[in-house]
């Protein structure tokens, strides 16, 4: 008898300290805003790429692998609007691959 009471008394307990953590409200977390890197503007011989508000321009060479949608592309066929990732090289200030996705917005 004892023991029964010590087990019902030990489930109370538990039932009450674990009660308090479902019971309590839980506040919806915001998704945080994502802000992909868009192509601002291009030139034969650069690439302006937008952050949020970073702004960077980047040297594009006759070494500078393109591709589109993933295809083979040319600077011709990157446009202002297109999401874009970009790979330097090893001087940050020139574009090893460019990636660009979508249309232009």
């Amino acid at each position: 008898m004892k023991k029964s009471i010590f087990v019902y008394l030990g489930v109370f307990l538990i039932c009450i300290g674990t009660g308090s953590a479902f019971g309590a409200s839980k506040k919806k977390k915001e998704a945080p805003v994502i802000h992909h890197p868009v192509i601002a503007s291009v030139t034969a011989t650069s690439i302006t790429v937008t952050e949020e508000k970073t702004t960077k321009t980047l040297t594009i060479n006759q070494f500078t692998e393109i591709n589109v949608n993933g295809q083979r592309a040319t600077v011709a066929d990157l446009k202002p609007g297109m999401g874009v990732s970009v790979t330097l090289g090893a001087d940050a200030t020139k574009a090893s691959r460019i990636n660009a996705t979508g249309a232009p917005k």
